[in-house]
């Protein structure tokens, strides 16, 4: 590594540095989404995760590629991928070493296992294992086979899992962590990963972000580990397994939930019925979802949210009327739905809705009722603002923002 990089590093604010560090947890040679990284810090820098990490790239300490366009000021950070060069993250591994000369005091700590090989330090113990960080980083090969030993966790905060079996036992020793408020699983295997042992996760009083990366999984799983804390729930390239039989009423069972990001499940057809029943649910984003080709008609019943993202959602034909109940939507993003038939017909008594996204839906019919919708921006492709344009003398307040589809080859490098 350069001096350049090394001076960067020592000339970072405390938080920062701390940021910078916090990266070893992820693999090398990765393009993490940026919304990974963001849900890892959120516990400890709260709502300044883009910024710090536009300030670690400014230092060259990192690089931001953009898959879609830049704007993430309602929090949507899917299209933005973060790389770190492999000799900055054991820079950053190597920093973390010199924390403490005991593992077990180290705020960060990696474990990596390799062909089911523990290392010497967690091998054959007679008791279980105190372990006092606050971020712990656990990596394993296609070959691990989720034998794990026993370990008390009490301090831990911030949970990654870097996976690569197909089928991976989440260990019993994280219903140890009573203070964990982050766990993040990503899979690096090719296929969807099987998660078994989710129970593990039950009841974990202060756990208020999950996020699942390339797995196998059932929604009604979600729900049953009653974690009254969850604030944000997120699924990416996740294989969704049919459930049959719904749930009893979750409204109590998930009372901090504000957020669902679901995003390239490629086989949800429809959203299961318990998430019409958050009704704490502020954000529900379902992205790149090409099965979905409607909506439930009870999402009527989330009158406190605010944001409703079904962005590049290529089979969706219509929405249920009764988005005309949700007295709070903000913003209303339908991009990419090109066999999109109609707005709702009373989309109108939306008062509070400030932004409705919707390139390439220029088939969709616009009801007579959006003329109510007063400081309206618009933002959609040439041919779908022909459609807005038409209402312009009745809506002097309409605000039409022309974009073009655009392609970015950065996505690939994903999959």
């Amino acid at each position: 590594m350069n001096s350049t990089s090394i001076q960067s590093f020592d000339d970072l604010p405390h938080n920062l540095r701390e940021c910078f560090l916090d990266m070893a947890s992820f693999l090398e040679d990765q393009r993490i989404i940026a919304s990974t990284i963001i849900d890892l810090w959120s516990a400890s820098y709260g709502k300044e995760g883009m910024n710090n990490l536009q300030d670690l790239a400014s230092h060259n300490l990192l690089k931001l590629l953009p898959i879609g366009r830049n704007e993430y000021e309602d929090g949507f950070y899917n299209e933005l991928l973060v790389k770190q060069d492999n000799i900055l993250r054991e820079f950053a591994i190597n920093q973390c070493l010199k924390e403490s000369s005991s593992i077990f005091e180290r705020k960060r700590l990696n474990l990596e296992i390799q062909e089911n090989k523990f290392p010497n330090w967690c091998s054959n113990p007679k008791q279980p294992i105190v372990i006092n960080a606050s971020l712990f980083s656990i990596s394993t090969d296609d070959s691990f086979s989720s034998s794990w030993f026993e370990m008390d966790c009490p301090t831990v905060e911030a949970l990654v899992l870097n996976i690569s079996s197909s089928n991976y036992a989440l260990p019993n020793f994280i219903a140890t962590m009573k203070e964990l408020k982050v766990v993040i699983i990503i899979n690096h295997g090719l296929e969807p990963a099987k998660l078994t042992n989710l129970s593990c996760l039950s009841s974990l009083p202060n756990l208020k972000r999950i996020r699942f990366e390339k797995v196998s999984i059932s929604f009604l799983d979600i729900p049953k580990l009653g974690l009254k804390s969850l604030e944000k729930l997120s699924l990416w390239f996740c294989h969704v397994v049919d459930a049959l039989n719904e749930l009893e009423d979750v409204s109590e069972t998930l009372q901090s939930l504000q957020e669902i990001e679901i995003d390239y499940c490629y086989n949800l057809d429809e959203l299961p019925y318990w998430i019409s029943q958050v009704v704490s649910l502020k954000k529900l984003s379902v992205t790149n979802c090409n099965k979905l080709c409607r909506l439930i008609g009870e999402i009527g019943d989330l009158r406190n949210l605010e944001m409703l993202r079904l962005r590049s959602c290529t089979s969706l034909l219509e929405l249920p009327e009764t988005i005309d109940r949700l007295n709070n939507l903000r913003f209303l993003d339908v991009s990419g739905g090109f066999q999109l038939k109609n707005l709702p017909l009373e989309i109108g008594k939306l008062k509070k809705l400030e932004m409705i996204s919707m390139k390439d839906c220029y088939r969709c019919e616009l009801p007579d009722s959006v003329k109510n919708l007063e400081n309206l921006e618009v933002k959609c492709d040439e041919d779908t603002a022909f459609l807005w344009k038409r209402l312009k003398p009745k809506m002097k307040n309409l605000t039409i923002t022309e974009e073009e589809t655009e392609h970015n080859l950065n996505l690939l490098q994903l999959f």
